[in-house]
């Protein structure tokens, strides 16, 4: 399809091309056989300029990019400029999330993804049928706050009864919550922290209340994992490393139920949370 549209637009640009050349010509009184001759000729040169232009160009563009691409990658560890680092770091993660480095498999039990965002479509259709939904993460507005969320849609359709979703998130009163953490994550203050957590927790809570069997609790440990569980699908990511603790740097697995012991044991890690967690409540988001 594009290369006949291609096609047509190169035929019209000669096409007018050819005309403005024989009106040139026409007006400045080269009789009529002529001026039909020099267009033709004309026309006929700028077909097999498109042509020749049409198969040498896509090799021209592959080497252009290629170089491109090495000058952009090209930065030194001592670099100063910030915008090279920068445009670096995002040619690198648009390719990873191009190519999630791991292709899916049916009888693959467990799937590495680069971060969160390149198995984000494999997290919504996983979660678009769920009856039973576990989440453990640190504030959740990701998943729930607004019609863009990952989960918004369990919270405005109609739901079957023994449908549950259970919500873990990190209390905002938690010791790991310090000004030092609040350096790392460009924030001013542990409080500054506070005060974003609870804003969310405040929507959640409005959440816990208004829909039937969606439950949210606040566990007070140093957060180790992501877990989403959806049925017999899980994704988990782990916040153990020194780097920063968020979904575009943390990779993330795709574990199945069947017969896999680490689908167990994460679930079993949750439950058991759960149960040294507390539940959201009015006192805990009333300090927004």
């Amino acid at each position: 399809m594009n290369s006949v549209l291609e096609s047509v637009i190169a035929n019209a640009i000669s096409l007018g091309l050819s005309t403005i050349v024989g009106f040139i010509l026409f007006v400045f009184g080269v009789n009529t056989q002529t001026t039909v001759t020099v267009a033709t000729g004309v026309l006929f040169g700028f077909a097999v300029l498109f042509l020749v232009a049409r198969k040498h160009y896509p090799r021209y563009k592959r080497r252009r990019t290629k170089r491109l691409l090495d000058q952009a990658l090209n930065v030194k560890e001592n670099e100063t400029d910030e915008e090279k680092v920068v445009f670096k770091a995002k040619i690198i993660e648009r390719v990873q999330l191009e190519n999630a480095g791991v292709q899916l498999q049916e009888n693959s039990s467990v799937v590495e993804f680069m971060n969160q965002a390149s198995c984000e479509p494999h997290i919504r259709e996983a979660a678009h049928n769920a009856k039973k939904v576990k989440i453990l993460t640190i504030r959740g507005e990701k998943y729930f706050l607004g019609p863009n969320s990952y989960l918004y849609h369990l919270c405005t359709t109609k739901r079957s009864k023994d449908s549950t979703i259970e919500v873990l998130v990190l209390s905002p009163d938690s010791k790991h919550i310090s000004d030092d953490l609040a350096s790392k994550l460009d924030h001013e203050s542990a409080e500054e922290i506070r005060a974003k957590m609870r804003a969310v927790f405040h929507y959640l809570n409005l959440l816990a209340e208004r829909i039937k069997n969606f439950e949210v609790k606040c566990y007070d440990e140093r957060p180790n994992f992501k877990i989403l569980l959806f049925d017999d699908v899980m994704f988990v990511s782990s916040f153990a490393e020194d780097g920063p603790k968020n979904d575009h740097h943390a990779k993330m697995l795709q574990i199945k139920r069947d017969g896999n012991p680490l689908f167990l044991g994460f679930e079993r890690f949750f439950d058991d949370l759960s149960k040294r967690s507390v539940s959201l409540s009015k006192e805990v988001v009333g300090r927004v």
